[in-house]
Parts: structure tokens; C-alpha cells; sequence
């Protein structure tokens, strides 16, 4: 079963809490992330009301796919692991933000995608940077849209 991951960086023009904040509405990804066409909080946690299950349907280079997270979150990270999917077999993710000053913040997203797609591995490296690029480009036009 293949696995392949990238990891991206990128400064983004706003406010830390801001950013976190819209990394945490999972049903507003829709409006940044090109790839996802739809997304249902399923659950959130009682005691913060933060994500805990959401699921997704996205457009894929290979199709459309759909999947369910389980989130975890500390003060400045939202992590996920899928619990079940269509085309995927499984999938980690992260989002860690540093407040650079109160106008900017550094986000790092990290994703992992397990699957069975018999794709060559130079087609599936690509496939997942542009999804980490796409993702991480459409929150820093998310703000600048924003302004």
C-alpha cells in the first residue's frame, strides 16, 4: 500500500487567533481549500467546542473522494487522523501555527495519505505537494481576501 507525504511552511498576513480559527472551522474550508466540495462537522468536543469529527467530500486528480477525520487540538495545532474513506486507506495530517508578530503567522501543514491507487511515484509525490500547495495557498489568500 503506498504512502506518500509532503510538508509545507508558509507566512500567512494575519493574526495568530485569526488563523487558527479559520484552520478550525472545518465546514468553512470549502471557501479556501480548492479541493474540498463539502464539508460536515459531525462532532465537537463538549468541554472547548473544537472539531472532533467531520467528513469530506474532495475532488482528487484521480476522482472524487470521501472521508471522515478525527481531530485533535493543542493551543497552537490541529491534528487529525481519517477514520474511514473511500479511496484512501488512511490519512494524518497537522496544522502547527507560530505567531511571528501580531500581523503574521507561520503555519507548517504536514499530511499523509495511504492508499491503493497504482500510480508511478513521481505522479503521487506530485499529486500530494500540489494539495499541501494548494491548501497552504488558498488560507494566505483566504486573509488577503480578507483585508
Amino acid at each position: 500500500m503506498p504512502t506518500d507525504s509532503a510538508t509545507r511552511t508558509v507566512e500567512v498576513a494575519a493574526p495568530f487567533a485569526d488563523v487558527l480559527a479559520t484552520i478550525r472551522d472545518v465546514e468553512g474550508q470549502v471557501d479556501w481549500i480548492p479541493e474540498i466540495l463539502e464539508a460536515e462537522l459531525l462532532e465537537v468536543y463538549e468541554d472547548d467546542d473544537l472539531p472532533a469529527t467531520a467528513r469530506f467530500k474532495a475532488s482528487a486528480t484521480v476522482g472524487t473522494d470521501e472521508y471522515t477525520l478525527s481531530y485533535e487540538h493543542t493551543d497552537n495545532t490541529m491534528s487529525w487522523t481519517m477514520v474511514e474513506g473511500r479511496m484512501q486507506t488512511g490519512q494524518e495530517g497537522c496544522y502547527t501555527l507560530v505567531e511571528l508578530d501580531p500581523q503574521r503567522t507561520s503555519v507548517t501543514y504536514e499530511l499523509t495519505i495511504h492508499h491503493n491507487l497504482p500510480l508511478p511515484g513521481f505522479i503521487r509525490q506530485r499529486v500530494i505537494n500540489g494539495l499541501v500547495g494548494s491548501t497552504l495557498d488558498g488560507l494566505q489568500q483566504h486573509f488577503v481576501a480578507a483585508v
